[in-house]
């Protein structure tokens, strides 16, 4: 399926809504289905694929993806972004949820009314220091 991904999150933390909105998002083919089971057991992989070649991701792959959401012309995906550090080195695994944007208009006024959840009690749309 053609879409738009935007990544919600960077390090695992959620991206406050200013950067957020003003992202058009990355161009691709998502491709949502079963990892290999011999490498990653019964698990689901989202990967958004190269419209030319479709053999070359876009984006670091989601390992352990599930979808939250489907709504307001949009896609929820949540999963791990899984980076090799070195060939002796455990890989180190971040969180990272995608907002698949299928229907343009709908999607992307949907994104900008996203408010994440925050664990330490503040919200990060209320951050008022600059980057």
């Amino acid at each position: 399926m053609l879409c738009h991904v935007v990544q919600l999150r960077k390090n695992g933390n959620w991206l406050p809504r200013s950067r957020v909105a003003g992202q058009p998002g990355f161009v691709g083919y998502l491709d949502y289905r079963r990892a290999d089971p011999a490498y990653w057991g019964r698990t689901m992989q989202a990967r958004l694929l190269n419209i030319k070649s479709l053999e070359s991701d876009v984006l670091l792959p989601l390992q352990y993806a599930r979808i939250l959401a489907i709504k307001e012309g949009g896609i929820m995906i949540a999963g791990y972004e899984i980076t090799a550090r070195g060939a002796k080195s455990k890989s180190i695994k971040t969180i990272q949820t995608w907002w698949c944007v299928v229907e343009m208009e709908t999607g992307y006024a949907a994104m900008e009314r996203h408010a994440p959840r925050s664990s330490s009690g503040f919200d990060v749309n209320d951050d008022d220091m600059a980057d």
